[in-house]
């Protein structure tokens, strides 16, 4: 629900800032467009992209896709009305803004609070983006040297956002105890006590990927799979398997992952970014 949400925040600032270049378009410069098509373009595919690889459980192609065109089309509507040149400037960072965003919001296992985080900055760079528009266009009449009340409004967004992600941040923290590997999901552990009566399949993970591409398993069996992780592996350290139901970060060492019993067939699982993966076939 808070992707849902955060997407629509987006699209609706998106488009007023669109409408807004359109109307006032006589009274803005070339140099004020670019900059206000590179930031509509920026931020919007960011924040959308971010969302979008949350929305879509880590699926890394379609939230690139998603994002970069969305920002491609809002820079370029954004910039069109002054001048073709700005219209290329937004275009332009709105693929980078869609790269940067859907690669973050795919590595993400915690989502919600960098969504609010996101947000809070999102509507921060609008805020200013919106006084930008003001004083191009003259409509701002308070003085220069005082901090305006829209700028106070968003200082206040700013800081109130800030604290309250890292309020949720410190209840989530609290809340998963005070065990030395409480950064880990409940279904992974990270020592073989307890695992009698499971059959385990051995995964190792290196910095090129995980291995054996294909494990074999038996069905109809308590099945843990450990994750057997070395250091300084990025993404991989990130395991999802939408087929399976779970997405695990790993420790260096070992990870076991419990699965329930499975009914024979192929089922893979990939990094948080999708790059690689593997499969355990259950026959």
């Amino acid at each position: 629900m808070l992707s849902v949400l955060s997407g629509a925040l987006v699209i609706l600032f998106t488009i007023y800032f669109i409408i807004q270049t359109y109307m006032r378009k006589d009274k803005i410069t070339c140099m004020a467009a670019m900059m206000i098509a590179m930031t509509v373009g920026m931020m919007s595919s960011l924040a959308l992209g971010v969302i979008s690889g949350v929305l879509f459980k880590h699926d890394l192609t379609l939230s690139s896709m998603i994002a970069i065109l969305f920002g491609i089309i809002a820079g370029y509507l954004t910039g069109k009305p002054v001048s073709l040149m700005a219209a290329l400037d937004g275009m332009l960072a709105g693929i980078m803004g869609g790269m940067m965003g859907a690669m973050l919001g795919v590595m993400l296992i915690v989502s919600e609070p960098m969504l609010l985080f996101v947000d809070v900055i999102f509507i921060f760079i609008m805020s200013v983006l919106n006084q930008l528009f003001d004083q191009e266009t003259g409509k701002s009449t308070s003085d220069q040297q005082k901090i305006s009340a829209p700028h106070l409004i968003s200082l206040v967004t700013l800081v109130a956002g800030v604290i309250f992600v890292g309020v949720l941040l410190l209840i989530q923290r609290v809340d998963s105890g005070p065990a030395s590997n409480s950064s880990l999901p409940p279904q992974v552990q990270t020592s073989s006590e307890g695992n009698e009566g499971y059959q385990i399949g051995n995964i190792e993970v290196k910095p090129a990927g995980y291995g054996p591409q294909n494990i074999q398993l038996k069905s109809g069996v308590p099945t843990q799979i450990n994750f057997q992780t070395e250091d300084n592996i990025g993404c991989l350290s990130q395991v999802f398997s939408k087929e399976l139901g779970f997405q695990a970060t790993l420790n260096e060492g070992d990870n076991f992952i419990t699965l329930k019993d499975l009914k024979a067939g192929t089922y893979s699982y990939t990094c948080g970014m999708g790059m690689y993966g593997g499969n355990i076939t259950i026959e």
